[in-house]
């Protein structure tokens, strides 16, 4: 990937994306953490998920209508807009002991958009679709980074998986789970795993011929050192218990488990994972969703 290093090393951005953050005055890392206004998609104490719609040309003029979607500062990108999505991480995102943990250089306690970054650039070059990056921004205390962002382009006309798979007819919705269930298989078979894997997290392009699916919010995907197994099953125990809340019958979930392992039938061990994925969906089910999981539940 062509990627340029601005301001003082603190930002990193695509190539092509270089001119249209020039153009609306995000070239630096502190300018890009002062954004005000956008549409705010998650907001968390330390961590915002806003989207932005940037003007290839700048000249981002006010909008008469107060009520109208602001992008920057209260402001409305005139015609070609790029819409992106813009993640902060703010110095209290982190408690005390996930400081330490991060100066320590712990397994998993990395900067998170610096993580998403690497992942997002592994998964691509793998042939596996997720969203573009644009940028990453990291401002550092030693060698551990305290702020940080990401800025990533949106995935145009794309559905939550989830949104999806529930107005498709049962034969359709089977035929997109199982697709799903292959995505899954190629992201684990790099070794890595994704941590919050629901239906959520899949975005459907539609298109001309088969929509197209991305896999997004790889924020906390790491390669684990240990209980890699484990880890799988909570990935497809929270896909599993996603696609029932999206309407699948424990029939498609048996398919889903199928393809995912690529055989016609279960062996012992496929058994034991399948039998615990079980479990774990059931345990869900007694829970209060948290966020990136599905709100909806099935009675």
């Amino acid at each position: 990937m062509n990627a340029a290093i601005i301001d003082d090393g603190r930002m990193t951005v695509t190539g092509e994306f270089l001119p249209l953050l020039r153009a609306n005055g995000l070239d630096s890392f502190e300018r890009v953490m002062a954004v005000t206004g956008g549409k705010v998609f998650r907001d968390f104490p330390g961590r915002r998920t806003v989207r932005l719609e940037l003007n290839h040309d700048g000249g981002v003029k006010p909008r008469g209508d107060p009520a109208g979607s602001p992008a920057l500062g209260g402001h409305a990108a005139i015609r070609g807009a790029q819409a992106v999505f813009l993640k902060r991480y703010e110095s209290h995102y982190l408690s005390p002991a996930g400081k330490w943990l991060r100066r320590l250089r712990w397994p998993g306690a990395e900067d998170e958009a610096l993580r998403e970054w690497r992942v997002i650039q592994e998964v691509r070059s793998l042939g596996i679709l997720t969203a573009t990056p644009v940028a990453l921004g990291q401002q550092t205390a030693g060698s551990a980074a305290t702020r940080s962002f990401l800025i990533t382009a949106e995935i145009p006309g794309a559905v939550e998986g989830i949104a999806w798979a529930e107005q498709l007819p049962a034969p359709e919705r089977r035929r997109f789970l199982l697709r799903v269930a292959d995505l899954a298989r190629r992201f684990h078979a790099t070794g890595l795993v994704h941590k919050d894997f629901y239906l959520g997290h899949v975005l459907v392009s539609p298109g001309a011929d088969e929509p197209k699916l991305f896999l997004i919010d790889l924020q906390r995907a790491v390669r684990p050192c240990c209980f890699h197994g484990r880890w799988v099953e909570k990935d497809l125990s929270a896909l599993a218990y996603s696609m029932y809340n999206a309407g699948a019958s424990w029939t498609d979930l048996l398919r889903c488990h199928l393809a995912y392992c690529g055989k016609p039938e279960l062996d012992g061990p496929e058994k034991r994972v399948a039998r615990a994925v079980l479990r774990r969906v059931a345990w869900l089910r007694t829970r209060q969703p948290r966020h990136g999981e599905p709100v909806k539940q099935r009675p």
